[in-house]
């Protein structure tokens, strides 16, 4: 049908895109709600610092990226404008000391041993957003240390270890050059953060003007089906309830099924026990995203407060797989209006898996092509043992994982399997198998440090500390996403290829050769070798001309690298105007490859069909030989 958008309509629209701008800027620092999810990711990637062995294999303990001037162990190092979004460690002990260095400081600003940096004891760091609990019981009670207080920094951050070095990760978000950040003061406003401990699992931000509506059936048959929504306008589900008998055989054999606009597959199809984050056996559950309470009259109430746009048509049904009637089944979805940009806005997916371990195959979490955000993951184990697992996220194709951690129960905030029952914000375990021998299950919502991509994620985790056990794996992937990638290669220079150098116009002072080197890069593609040359640069400077595409929104370079050098740094010119500094911290003389990436922003690229990188080598004491193999130019697609 044809018709006249009014003048009104227009001004709205217009007044929801600069608040998606606006969310936009604010993810340099604020906390990420909820409702700021759905909004496709702009100006930021994450990554993760970890004690992962770097060899590939179990023992994800005493491995930094290098030792200072002091002789500290450096476990955080990273330069330009990001945010620290949390932290956790264990195996602590009372000689550890952690220091943090901000934007170039000679001296650190918080000095503060590590057991009661997490008790909260400096004021900067209070409790409950930084914790020490029992959540390990391997010979023994152990603990696990967490934080997420969000630690912005403008220039860099520097963060150290003195004394002995055990597990830790941290994940934290990166900005391109010009970003405004506030470097971390102490002093910051934490109050959703606060109000998410305080009231857990509840709703933090419920939408006032939400039509509720309310569906209920005496049961639905086996293979039968129950449509909770079913409209053919715009609108964003903000939350879903669903009541039905408390029992193990609902929670496994009854689904969600959900299904947006004009989508040919179910975007959503979950038992509803994974989709809730109790997917074993009933059990209480409180997280920022969901909330599971038993019932009397053995009835049990599931909430999730994920919100779910849609522009044309929204489906949602629950569908009975068991053998029988489902029994009695009441649900309620707020429906809220429409708030926000359709070419802004991811769809929310979860993508379920069930099956048995795959040698030498990290089980999948999520694979997604397009641009969004990683949320979280549900899992079930049932077999062998199912620690020692690294979580090991590869995002927008790159050679190796950015988020590379050091085991399963520490993915998920805990330590030391086994573990008993536990609910944060985003993370908890729902019945560990000590408990009540069979399955267990975790989840771990990345609410607070939404994965980013812009082309596609492969999400994966390991089972065992090899990917080397015989288990049942059951797991839920929660992801936003639109199929339409934010994202695509321009050009490339294969260094140390004549050709490919003269057509770049590619030059380098104090620059020799490589011999051709065979390595590996670190992740599932450890097992495969790959060779290439290149050149290394003893200072000076290097220069070359990529092709971009005019209409852009910044600029992706991503370069190969040999980490057998570690501390590799340049700074970065875009036609002869400062762009920041490329620095890659960490070392690996076992798995060298790596993909180290540098965000341009737009305001340096924009209109142009070419830009000349210039990169000016740092050869102070300290730093290592800076080495090239390889340019990839990735252009950000303008809306």
């Amino acid at each position: 049908m044809e018709y006249m958008m009014s003048s009104i309509a227009v001004l709205t629209l217009v007044l929801l895109a600069a608040l998606a701008v606006a969310v936009r800027a604010d993810q340099a620092c604020d906390p990420m709600t909820l409702d700021k999810l759905p909004i496709l990711p702009h100006n930021v990637t994450l990554h993760q610092f970890s004690s992962h062995n770097k060899q590939g294999l179990n023992g994800d303990a005493e491995w930094h990226l290098y030792k200072d001037e002091h002789g500290d162990a450096v476990i955080f190092d990273a330069v330009g404008p990001g945010c620290v979004r949390s932290m956790w460690q264990t195996a602590i002990a009372e000689n550890q000391i952690l220091k943090f260095y901000f934007d170039g400081e000679k001296e650190p600003r918080y000095t503060v041993s590590v057991p009661d940096f997490y008790k909260g004891a400096n004021p900067a760091f209070a409790h409950p957003l930084t914790m020490l609990e029992i959540q390990g019981h391997y010979e023994g009670d152990q603990v696990a240390g967490n934080c997420f207080v969000p630690v912005p920094f403008e220039k860099s951050l520097k963060i150290t270890l003195a004394g002995p070095v055990t597990f830790y990760h941290f994940m934290w978000e990166q900005h391109s050059y010009g970003t405004p950040v506030t470097t971390f003061t102490g002093k910051e406003d934490h109050d959703y953060l606060l109000r998410a401990f305080k009231n857990i699992g509840e709703e933090l931000q419920p939408v006032a003007d939400a039509e509720v509506l309310r569906t209920s059936t005496e049961g639905i048959e086996p293979n039968g089906a129950l449509e909770i929504l079913n409209v053919e306008k715009p609108g964003t589900v903000a939350r879903v309830v669903i009541e039905g008998e408390c029992t193990e055989d609902f929670l496994h054999n009854v689904e969600v099924h959900a299904q947006w606009d004009e989508s040919v597959r179910l975007d959503v199809i979950a038992p509803v026990g994974m989709f809730f984050a109790c997917a074993v056996r009933p059990e209480n559950v409180r997280s920022m995203p969901t909330k599971v309470e038993k019932l009397p009259d053995n009835r049990i109430r599931l909430t999730s407060y994920f919100r779910m746009p849609f522009w044309r048509k929204g489906r949602i049904a629950i569908v009975n797989r068991q053998g029988k009637s489902s029994g009695p089944i009441t649900a309620e979805v707020h429906l809220a209006p429409q708030r926000y940009v359709e070419g802004e806005t991811g769809y929310f997916n979860a993508l379920y898996r069930d099956g048995r371990t795959e040698m030498a195959h990290d089980w999948l979490f999520a694979d997604a092509a397009g641009t969004g955000w990683f949320v979280g993951a549900v899992q079930t184990m049932y077999g062998s043992h199912y620690c020692e697992g690294d979580e090991r996220f590869i995002v927008d194709g790159a050679g190796m994982p950015q988020v590379n951690g050091t085991g399963s129960e520490d993915y998920y905030l805990a330590c030391f399997w086994p573990n008993f029952n536990f609910n944060f914000p985003f993370a908890g375990c729902v019945g560990d198998i000590t408990v009540q021998p069979g399955e267990a299950c975790y989840y771990r919502f990345h609410t607070e440090a939404p994965i980013a991509f812009y082309q596609s994620l492969d999400a994966r985790i390991q089972h065992g500390g090899n990917s080397d056990i015989v288990s049942h794996y059951r797991s839920l992937g929660f992801y936003y996403v639109r199929k339409r990638p934010a994202m695509r290669m321009t050009d490339f220079i294969d260094v140390g290829n004549e050709m490919s150098e003269r057509s770049h116009e590619y030059k380098a002072k104090n620059s020799k050769l490589t011999e051709e080197l065979e390595a590996s890069y670190e992740g599932n593609a450890a097992w495969t070798k790959l060779r290439d040359s290149g050149r290394t640069h003893d200072g000076g400077e290097i220069t070359f001309t990529v092709a971009i595409d005019p209409n852009n929104n910044g600029v992706r370079l991503r370069r190969r690298l040999d980490q057998n050098s570690g501390r590799q740094c340049a700074e970065v010119y875009v036609d002869s105007k400062p762009a920041g500094t490329w620095y890659h911290a960490d070392q690996n003389p076992y798995l060298r490859w790596y993909d180290s990436e540098y965000e341009l922003p737009a305001d340096l690229t924009k209109g142009k069909k070419s830009i000349e990188i210039r990169l000016g080598v740092r050869k102070e004491t300290g730093y290592g030989e800076f080495n090239d193999f390889r340019y990839e130019v990735l252009t950000y697609q303008h809306d």
